[in-house]
């Protein structure tokens, strides 16, 4: 049982098999098609939708809390493993939301908890199998901040304008500026923002957008073509939630 929670992998250099990796993503759009064809029946019963949001939450906080406690038990709290990446900010932010239906929350993890989600899920960062605790909280938590506001929108027809889009940029580029001031005093990765180098992209994909300050530039680009082309995608999928 100890080894099941160990957040050490005691394979070395361990890479995740094809099916660690697209099993969840199966289950993900299994779950989607679920919400979108019961989505009349949830919107019809309150005492169904609130007892589906609380489970989303719950499931969602044990999960990310026991993490954390597993995380600083072993290797104490440090600048290196606070809750301040992109997944786990919109993972607190989508617990609060399934409580508080607040509609200002769900604008900003329909872009940072979707977004973050998929790309984990694409190109895990995860060096442990599903023989350990680690990997069943790394698929839970990126896919509840998928799902839970893709429930939003299926269930209680929220959407975004493109003010809402560009007050969402606005705010995540404030939180990365202030992120990577922090990732160069301490040497940490939060968000992958860096302004001098690509360190704090190492070992991701985003290690490939470029080096030095043009890396800073080109994730820049990236995040602001992202973030349109997503409001675009959601903006177009609407008159299909009726």
């Amino acid at each position: 049982m100890s080894k099941f929670f160990s957040l050490s992998n005691i394979e070395v250099n361990y890479q995740i098999t094809f099916f660690e990796k697209f099993t969840p993503i199966v289950i993900l759009i299994f779950i989607i098609i679920a919400l979108y064809l019961m989505r009349n029946k949830l919107r019809n019963n309150k005492l169904l939708d609130k007892k589906l949001r609380y489970s989303f939450a719950i499931i969602s906080s044990i999960f990310l809390t026991l993490y954390y406690i597993l995380e600083w038990s072993s290797n104490g709290v440090t600048v290196y493993n606070l809750p301040l990446h992109i997944c786990f900010i919109s993972n607190i932010l989508c617990i609060i939301l399934c409580f508080t239906k607040n509609k200002n929350l769900f604008n900003f993890v329909v872009f940072t908890g979707v977004l973050g989600g998929i790309s984990s899920l694409l190109a895990p960062e995860l060096d442990l199998s599903f023989k350990y605790f680690r990997y069943y909280q790394f698929m839970i938590c990126h896919l509840s901040i998928i799902l839970i506001p893709i429930y939003f929108i299926f269930i209680y027809k929220y959407t975004v304008t493109i003010k809402d889009t560009f007050k969402v940029i606005f705010l995540t580029e404030i939180l990365g500026i202030c992120l990577g001031i922090f990732n160069e005093i301490y040497g940490s990765n939060y968000m992958f923002v860096s302004f001098t180098s690509n360190y704090a992209a190492k070992d991701s994909v985003l290690s490939y957008i470029g080096e030095g300050y043009f890396y800073f530039i080109n994730l820049q680009f990236l995040f602001l073509i992202t973030m349109l082309l997503w409001y675009l995608i959601l903006k177009f999928s609407y008159k299909y939630l009726k």
